[in-house]
């Protein structure tokens, strides 16, 4: 179920914006007669526009498709997420395109961000399936060999290995009418406590102070790196190593070093 699709004269579509990035409307090809050869481009398979049951555009493969297909092996939840990162990012002023893929292969971005004057780059990454630390640092490192720095989004309920390794948050989807919320992998430095301390914030704000410089990786020294936690009235330690901060809180954590 790709958000995207290749035209044989317009070239990449993208169905979560209004003019599918190359000014067209939906109607030309959602339903279009003769229909539009249109095809997935991770795998070549032909796709067809299509609507799910809450109106959301994507495109279809057609039947038979290669079963190896990442883009359409990806599950409902991770297309969500994807769309949902697409929205924090143009709701920031950036630029946002779905399934991007590195000239030679080497990778693909879930969701690239693009800042207005296109002298920056971000990928921002849904990871809900299983993958090493060595692997998730080893892509991370691809990015920045291209100068584009990453994000990586897990919706899990238990936080992931990885977490504290590489520049990454937990999001909790949302029930009804509530929004996205970060719940791990933020952080604010106490100094009279201490220690550093998780905070929740909006996706959708999180990802705007991202873009806009406002929080940024920072590694946490080693004496600070286990931090408590209430979880369900309970006290949990948890060790992160990395975390997003302001560049306050991580001079609070020098000056108290």
């Amino acid at each position: 179920m790709p958000f995207t699709a290749l035209h044989p004269e317009a070239g990449r579509l993208d169905a979560t914006l209004p003019d599918l990035g190359c000014g067209m409307d939906w109607t030309q090809v959602h339903k279009a007669r003769p229909r539009v050869d249109l095809s997935c481009p991770e795998c070549g398979w032909g796709v067809h526009a299509k609507h799910s049951p809450s109106r959301v555009r994507f495109f279809c493969h057609d039947p038979a498709r290669p079963p190896s297909c990442e883009l359409s092996n990806e599950s409902w939840e991770h297309h969500m997420l994807k769309l949902e990162l697409a929205g924090a990012i143009r709701a920031a002023g950036w630029y946002a395109e779905l399934e991007v893929p590195a000239e030679d292969g080497s990778w693909r971005a879930d969701v690239m961000a693009s800042s207005p004057d296109g002298a920056q780059r971000m990928a921002w990454e849904a990871q809900l399936s299983p993958i090493t630390v060595e692997d998730i640092r080893a892509r991370t490192a691809r990015y920045r060999a291209e100068g584009i720095t990453v994000c990586w989004v897990s919706p899990h309920k238990k936080p992931p290995q990885w977490i504290g390794a590489v520049p990454a948050v937990r999001v909790r989807a949302p029930e009804e009418d509530e929004p996205w919320v970060v719940d791990d992998g933020v952080a604010g430095f106490d100094f009279a406590a201490g220690g550093w301390a998780f905070r929740e914030e909006e996706l959708q704000q999180f990802v705007r102070w991202v873009l806009h410089g406002q929080l940024s990786p920072c590694r946490s020294l080693p004496r600070y790196r286990q931090v408590t936690r209430v979880v369900d009235d309970q006290y949990w330690f948890f060790r992160r190593d990395l975390w997003w901060t302001s560049r306050q809180s991580s001079r609070a954590q020098n000056e108290h070093e």
